[in-house]
């Protein structure tokens, strides 16, 4: 049975797991990825025409937080005299967009104040899109949730947007980074000269062309680096070979379904008043996190399951890859 908090005890283990979401694990991929925009920006001003790189990966691998590490790489905005300088814009791209409602979202994370007015045409939202990215001195405009343009089209076609991304590109002269679910790539496929700016695609993923050993050395260290930030799990015995391999395959070796899953386990095990996170709330926090359908010998932590991935028809992972790319585009 679980017990009732005390608001000390709750606001604890709110604390706990605010801490345990905002953690940012940098790995493997991370480390290519970040290289490859370091030299993005290096060798843009010698470019000329726009240059940009796409960033793709399954959901849950860390696409949204590895956008904000880089851009954290910048100096937060600053207000000057005259303006506001803002380095390293993030755009999080609408459902449903347009290209209206797209530079209506990027005037925003340039600090527009007039972003949503109506009344403009795509022409006078470009131009003030291009006119603040220079004012604000930006080095790099990032844009999450590319796959939004491919989703449930409506309004303007893929290859409109497309073609407004390659001009917006050259006139803004600094790097685009495009970042999105792996079908995010037909924004490229359908426009020739955009995939030509766009030269390379990267997959965040803790997977590799290798063994699924090496790539549970991997998970490993992950589960090390977030353990060594929260008592209790440091506490638990999840570094274990055996507890480390089922949440591996409870999480697929995705950062965010690990999070989900270890935030549910601190729950459980706080309200049993439990000192450390056994197999048994893993077990239940699977269920209540992952799948609920995550029963017996369907369940990662449940004495019956055979270790496999967990990627059949209904399954969580079902319908997705683990097979990472790093391709470079030719024209």
């Amino acid at each position: 049975m679980e017990s009732v908090l005390t608001n000390e005890s709750e606001i604890s283990l709110n604390q706990t797991i605010e801490t345990l979401h905002n953690l940012r694990v940098a790995h493997t991929g991370w480390q290519e990825i970040l290289d490859e925009f370091d030299d993005l920006i290096t060798f843009a001003p010698y470019s000329n025409e726009g240059v940009g790189m796409m960033i793709i990966g399954e959901s849950g691998v860390g696409k949204t937080t590895l956008l904000k590490a880089i851009k954290a790489r910048f100096p937060e905005a600053q207000q000057q005299d005259d303006r506001t300088l803002v380095p390293c814009p993030l755009v999080s791209i609408p459902s449903r967009p347009t290209i209206k409602s797209v530079a209506q979202a990027t005037l925003a994370a340039l600090g527009d104040p007039l972003a949503g007015v109506g009344g403009q045409t795509t022409v006078e939202l470009t131009s003030r899109i291009v006119c603040l990215a220079k004012g604000c001195e930006s080095r790099a405009l990032l844009f999450d949730e590319a796959n939004h343009f491919v989703d449930g089209r409506r309004g303007d076609s893929l290859l409109q947007i497309s073609d407004w991304f390659k001009e917006l590109s050259d006139q803004c002269e600094i790097p685009f980074v495009l970042c999105g679910l792996p079908r995010s790539e037909a924004i490229l496929e359908c426009n020739v000269q955009l995939r030509r700016r766009f030269s390379t695609t990267l997959e965040l993923s803790l997977f590799d062309q290798t063994t699924d050993k090496l790539s549970l050395t991997r998970f490993t260290k992950v589960i090390k680096a977030i353990c060594s930030q929260i008592p209790m799990l440091s506490r638990s015995d999840l570094l274990d070979r055996g507890t480390a391999s089922k949440l591996f395959v409870a999480s697929d070796g995705r950062i965010g379904p690990l999070v989900k899953l270890l935030s549910a386990a601190l729950k459980i095990a706080v309200r049993k008043v439990q000192a450390v996170i056994e197999s048994s709330v893993l077990e239940q926090a699977f269920q209540r996190a992952i799948w609920r359908s995550g029963i017996g010998n369907l369940n990662p932590f449940n004495s019956e399951f055979k270790i496999r991935r967990l990627d059949k028809p209904s399954e969580p992972y079902s319908g997705t890859s683990r097979d990472p790319v790093k391709r470079s585009r030719k024209s």
